[in-house]
């Protein structure tokens, strides 16, 4: 928790610093990806940190930082790298606990469909590829995004399978994520964000747990930078082990902040 907080106010205190010329950025959701890809050539650079807390009893804390190297291989299709790390935190209850360190490596291609405003809505495909350890993950996803006056609006359709190949083992996701956002100024956006996510046994086979999250998004906005911050709160899951929430398969709270920096 202490690393968290470290790297958070660090993050604030680097944007305030670099508060400068705005820069018309997408990034207004720390949960969902919009439909818009960088330019040709464009590089970003961004830094996810993801925390989350409680399983109802005890102490848990799970935090899985993220580096993302992003790159524009056309004007409509980004292609980016990521290196993913975990790292859990547990005790006076049945969860274990993890050593801070590299859980995967994944690859991830967005290709925008249209032009945007060319239609109604501004559609994108997003497929995403990883391993490590003992697991192999691919991860489709549908990209819906429309913008309207200071209104910035996003749908993500999500699908995720987990292989494990010495166990012979399969899992499965679904997720259905979105989130409005308005344009305080040029340079800050606030918003709502909420997300359903569920776990399967196979592919799809018998549904394990769900569980619903909402919370608040707020986004600063400079010429080559960026920090987006959200909160969310599980809000109803089941099978309902405690309140009508679940603790088996998510937690009761989870805080992400991604920094990005474009070069």
């Amino acid at each position: 928790m202490e690393s968290f907080r470290f790297s958070l106010i660090f993050s604030i205190i680097l944007i305030i610093f670099c508060f400068t010329n705005a820069r018309a950025d997408e990034k207004r959701f720390a949960r969902s990806y919009t439909a818009y890809t960088l330019p040709a050539n464009g590089l970003e650079f961004e830094f996810w940190q993801t925390g989350r807390i409680d399983k109802g009893s005890g102490y848990y804390y799970r935090w899985q930082p993220r580096f993302e190297v992003e790159y524009g291989v056309t004007d409509r299709l980004t292609a980016s790298m990521y290196f993913n790390f975990n790292e859990v935190k547990s005790s006076q209850n049945t969860f274990s606990s993890k050593p801070f360190g590299l859980s995967t490596t994944s690859f991830e291609f967005r290709y925008r469909l249209s032009n945007p405003d060319e239609y109604i809505i501004d559609p994108a495909l997003y497929f995403e590829f990883g391993y490590g350890g003992d697991k192999i993950f691919y991860e489709p996803k549908i990209l819906l995004s429309k913008r309207f006056d200071k209104f910035s609006s996003v749908i993500n359709l999500v699908s995720e399978i987990e292989r494990f190949p010495a166990s012979g083992v399969t899992e499965s996701k679904f997720e259905i994520s979105g989130g409005i956002a308005y344009e305080l100024s040029a340079n800050i956006s606030i918003g709502m964000e909420f997300r359903n996510h569920r776990n399967y046994s196979n592919i799809y086979e018998k549904e394990l747990n769900q569980a619903s999250f909402i919370g608040p998004t707020v986004s600063f906005h400079v010429e080559k930078l960026y920090l987006v911050v959200n909160f969310l709160s599980q809000v109803s899951g089941g099978p309902g082990s405690f309140n009508n929430l679940d603790y088996i398969g998510h937690e009761k709270y989870e805080i992400r902040t991604i920094l990005g920096v474009s070069l």
